[in-house]
């Protein structure tokens, strides 16, 4: 189950059936309910000195574990609750049946009837749901203004006692799962997914399908899909097997008391965490190369190694300690060189123990260049070469020293995580961690521990390997089910090991040195004197302004520095030339990125929304300045050769083309900011011929025309005096000899929209799936009218979503977004449908866009004003960590617009908002010719000989 959070997130939905894992993730403990009798009540969490929430954790008299999180600074609440359950526990029978669990859930209790009652009470008050089935658990999370907590959980805890599972619902919840797994069949990460269950022991659920459709999800003889969900339920869904998590203002007694009111009365039934005890990967499993054919143009080599189950050594992390070595970037190791070699654009690793259950992998990922694609056996003995590398000096204890110099400091100066995301966490961490330890698990070195560095390096044979070759060319005899993907397995040559051997042996690599960029002492706290940016300078050149956080005292600081620049968009070629510059750039400084990194500071590498390059910094304060002078003396001085040219062509020719491989919906928003930019709207055949005929001279020539045309724009918050940023930005400015004057800043526009205005674009595109976008843009920048489409997107999104999604199924990518244009009001409502034409789907679309007005003059004032106050109390929100605030006016910085109130503002807008208001900018806007009209029509190839809908 999914929720539509803006138009932007709508173009980056992840599917429902996740796997998460992570770099030292842990193993699920048999369901237990961890000794009830130790008292998780009596238990202290450790949280960090920088942390000043309050935490709890409770065991209900059910047996069902809570824990609560006390921020009286909060204006939301969050909750979570994980069942541990997920697809593994699918019968063969009802193949992503925990999935479709997880979508009927939602749909009505024996108090709360009515389909997304609660979804719709979240919605009102500015809030947010969603839901997500993984392998081992289910995870059901919301938000929601805070002083509305108890009624939500009053909804919320229902679903887990009471659900109906109304039979009248079952194929609409089969087709959205169906439409969910049809917008991933065509993904290459999930067919990868599949490929990596369909080669794994055909004795472990992982080999099954998971994500459920039509077909999966079905009456069979012996096997009735509504008697399997309610059986299902009853044998999983039970209080022990459940944890929960609530964060919010109220206090740590009032929590404890929602928990029990609300949570106790949930059904226990005593049962076991059900456990996979079978190995994922067995020896007839190993010793393979995997090959990949994808749909998109990728050029990926990996290497996974079957591992056994270390995760309760979380306290020594083995796993963590060997991932620190194999992808350090410094010269000599293994991605340096690489990447030096010409053969790999980057280099990481992951480890996932637990994958499988009893056991999961250590992997390591090469994306290639087309050089790289060439030389595959030299890049494995490469990777075979370092391991044993690692093996003969890596177990090391000055490495264990560092890393846990660093996760100490990092612990001790972590920031508070948003409130949503620390729910989330929190409740499916329940299951694998210590209470104490659930915030700090992720921190905590005990000890050096050879031994189990050294197991897991013992597992870590070349013949146990599992290599992966993905491309668009692999030779594959294999169809993935359900999928549009193939794939073939072949074992390793006794022949292939030794010439692997024999390779490596001449091959020379290094350990990472001693981190030259971290340090434990902190830098004196400087004093918040500038609440909103200051200029601190303003001259031929540059221009610099700074401003102090107000609820965060710490040795932490955030600079931005731009390179503003007029003419990135006066040809296709520079616009061109401007991407690939960047992306060499940023390749050359690789080495650097990931060494700050790792102490601490974060190096962000981009180009702004006029194509000037743009240099970022977050963290701690003491190295950033000379960071900054060597980040811009490599720029000045950069170098670029034909074979840095050849390997950023090859990566920008790869990432424009894959555009049409991207789902339907991304597809649509993407051309809507296309059309909708002033100048440089050339489409993706355009820009590729232009990206393979472009030279070295013409991009050498950029790179001294952003020399010597452009304003240098610094923005800094944080640990920074006015003489620091001054002098910093004095200096950065003399380095790159900035010298245009700060009244002549650009900013990139866009369309100016006009009343009776239509801009209609239909695309072709590679996925099976349809999507409409269709927006409507006001023809004055106005403030109010984005207040009240705010508002009203708030009660739109949740009508259409019920009536569209839930009871028509006309797709499962529903919704609609109210938010702003360059300043000019946007209001838009977008669909992906895997079941329904265009010329349809229009016609749906804009018969639920006519009813909605009746619905909207039928509003009681009360739903409005309630919507008000909660969208209200979101924006007035206390950051909650220190980049939050340090970047909180950065947007205006980069629009130009320094008065920095636009949160007063916008606040001021939503309290005058009135129904009549509403209302009329619906009709004038939504419905009458007022406004600019964008429609973007995206066919899928399962529609290809059917037609676009016609516009009236």
């Amino acid at each position: 189950m999914l929720k539509r959070y803006s138009a932007v997130a709508a173009c980056l939905l992840l599917l429902g059936t996740v796997s998460l894992v992570g770099c030292e993730s842990t193993g699920s403990s048999a369901g237990q309910v961890p000794a009830q009798a130790q008292s998780v009540e009596n238990t202290t969490i450790i949280k960090s000195p920088n942390d000043d929430r309050q935490y709890s954790a409770v065991m209900l008299a059910n047996g069902l574990q809570a824990v609560l999180v006390t921020d009286p600074a909060s204006e939301v609440a969050a909750v979570s609750l994980a069942v541990g359950v997920g697809s593994y526990q699918d019968p063969d029978s009802q193949l992503g049946l925990s999935h479709y669990l997880e979508h009927m859930l939602f749909l009505g209790t024996e108090k709360y009837p009515e389909p997304n009652s609660f979804q719709k009470f979240v919605d009102g008050n500015a809030g947010v749901w969603n839901a997500y089935t993984a392998r081992d658990h289910t995870n059901y999370f919301f938000q929601l203004k805070a002083d509305q907590l108890d009624k939500a959980l009053d909804f919320f805890s229902d679903y887990f006692r009471a659900p109906t599972f109304e039979p009248q619902y079952s194929d609409k919840e089969r087709n959205a799962v169906n439409s969910e797994w049809s917008m991933g069949r065509t993904n290459d990460n999930w067919i990868m997914y599949r490929i990596s269950g369909l080669t794994s022991s055909p004795s472990h659920p992982a080999h099954r399908f998971t994500t459920g459709n039509l077909e999966t999800l079905s009456d069979k003889p012996g096997s009735l899909l509504q008697d399997e969900l309610r059986a299902f339920y009853n044998r999983y869904y039970s209080a022990n097997n459940m944890k929960l998590t609530i964060v919010g203002n109220q206090s740590q007694a009032e929590l404890k008391a929602l928990a029990e009111k609300h949570f106790s009365s949930i059904p226990n039934k005593n049962i076991e965490r059900p456990q996979v005890t079978v190995p994922g990967l067995t020896r007839a499993e190993e010793g393979q190369h995997i090959h990949v054919k994808t749909l998109k143009d990728l050029k990926q080599l990996f290497i996974e190694f079957p591992i056994a189950d270390n995760s309760s050594l979380w306290p020594v992390k083995p796993n963590g300690y060997l991932h620190y070595l194999i992808s350090s970037e410094e010269p000599g190791t293994l991605g340096e060189q690489l990447r030096r070699e010409g053969l790999a654009n980057s280099v990481s690793a992951s480890v996932s123990p637990d994958e499988y259950g009893m056991d999961g992998t250590f992997s390591v990922y090469v994306d290639l260049t087309e050089k790289g694609l060439r030389n595959k056996d030299h890049i494995i003995s490469s990777i075979f070469a370092y391991i044993e590398l690692m093996k003969a000096k890596g177990v090391d204890e000055r490495y264990y020293r560092e890393i846990k110099a660093m996760w100490e400091k990092d612990f001790a100066n972590a920031e508070k995580q948003q409130p949503l995301q620390q729910a989330t966490e929190l409740s499916y961490k329940q299951f694998d961690y210590p209470v104490a330890n659930l915030l700090n698990s992720d921190f905590v070195y005990e000890r050096f521990d050879a031994k189990a560095i050294k197991t897991v390096l013992k597992q870590l044979t070349p013949a146990r390997a599992r290599i992966w070759h993905v491309s668009n060319n692999e030779v594959t005899d294999q169809p993935v089910p359900y999928y549009e993907g193939s794939y073939a397995v072949k074992k390793f040559s006794a022949a292939e090991l030794k010439a692997w051997a024999n390779s490596g042996k001449k091959m020379q690599f290094q350990l990472p040195p001693e981190n030259d960029l971290f340090t434990d002492k902190p830098a004196p706290i400087v004093a918040a004197t500038h609440s909103k940016p200051q200029k601190l300078v303003e001259q031929q050149g540059v221009e610099a302004w700074l401003v102090h956080t107000q609820h965060f005292q710490e040795d932490k600081g955030f600079l931005e520095l731009n390179l503003n620049i007029d003419f990135a968009y006066n040809g296709i070629e520079q616009l061109v030339a401007a991407n690939l510059l960047a992306d060499i750039y940023k390749m050359h400084q690789t080495s650097l990125v990931d060494r700050a990194g790792r102490a601490g500071i974060s190096i962000g590498l981009d180009l702004t929304a006029e194509k000037g390059q743009a240099f970022s910094i977050y963290g701690y304060t003491e190295k950033q300045a000379g960071l900054v002078q060597t980040l811009l003396q490599d720029y000045v001085a950069l170098t670029v050769s034909d074979e840095d040219l050849a390997k950023a062509k090859d990566r920008f020719v790869k990432t424009i083309a894959n555009n049409k491989k991207e789902i339907p919906i991304r597809q649509a928003f993407n051309r809507f900011g296309l059309l909708t930019r002033a100048k440089g709207n050339w489409d993706d055949a355009e820009v590729i011929a232009a990206a393979e005929k472009i030279t070295l001279a013409q991009v050498q020539a950029h790179h001294k025309a952003v020399l010597a045309n452009h304003l240098l724009r610094v923005y800094a918050a944080g640990n920074f005096t006015d003489g620091s940023i001054t002098a910093l930005a004095t200096a950065a400015a003399q380095t790159l000899g900035s010298n245009k004057a700060p009244a002549q800043r650009y900013f990139a526009q866009s369309i100016t929209p006009k009343t009776g205005g239509l801009i209609s674009d239909n695309l072709d595109i590679d996925p099976t799936d349809n999507a409409l976008v269709d927006i409507y843009l006001g023809t004055q920048k106005n403030l109010t009218q984005q207040a009240q489409l705010m508002l009203l997107n708030g009660l739109f999104s949740t009508d259409i979503f019920t009536q569209l999604r839930t009871n028509e199924q006309l797709g499962y990518v529903v919704g609609s977004t109210g938010s702003a244009l360059n300043d000019y009001p946007l209001f838009g409502l977008y669909v992906q449908t895997t079941n329904t034409s265009l010329v349809d789907l229009k016609a749906r679309m804009d018969k639920f866009r006519k009813d909605y007005l009746a619905t909207l003059q039928a509003l009681e004032p009360a739903q409005l004003e309630q919507l008000k106050a909660a969208e209200i109390a979101q924006i007035m929100q206390k950051p909650n960590d220190y980049r939050a605030e340090a970047t909180q006016h950065l947007q205006d910085f980069k629009e130009g617009k320094f008065s920095f109130d636009r949160k007063e503002r916008v606040v001021a807008a939503l309290q005058r908002v009135t129904k009549a208001d509403l209302i009329k900018i619906y009709q004038q806007l939504v419905l009458g010719k007022q406004g600019h009209n964008v429609v973007i029509q995206a066919r899928g190839a399962n529609y290809k000989n059917q037609p676009f809908a016609p516009l009236k």
